[in-house]
């Protein structure tokens, strides 16, 4: 999880670094758009599983079942957007 956010911190850095900026082309437009708005949904969600991780250590758990459900869903739809994104900007011919 906070591996995506150093490495995404990381590559901006270097794009930048090389010049590509968000106005350089549609594709880095669409890159720094998409990825930016995806590191602080991971971000939340790293953050709510630390908090349900957290919440169910010891004898008597103080989650609901409802916080768990919501912060898998909330997890899993992070995921699942990721699995869209990836293919769309880094195996895309775009570049």
């Amino acid at each position: 999880m906070l591996v995506f956010a150093v490495l995404k911190i990381t590559e901006y850095v270097a794009e930048v670094g090389a010049g590509y900026t968000p106005g350089t082309n549609l594709f880095f437009t669409y890159y720094f758009v998409l990825t930016g708005i995806h590191l602080p949904h991971v971000l939340i969600g790293a953050l709510l599983l630390f908090s349900l991780w957290r919440g169910l250590r010891g004898p008597k758990p103080g989650i609901s079942a409802g916080f768990a459900e919501g912060a898998g869903i909330y997890w899993h739809m992070v995921d699942l957007l990721w699995v869209v994104l990836f293919p769309l900007l880094y195996l895309s011919r775009l570049a």
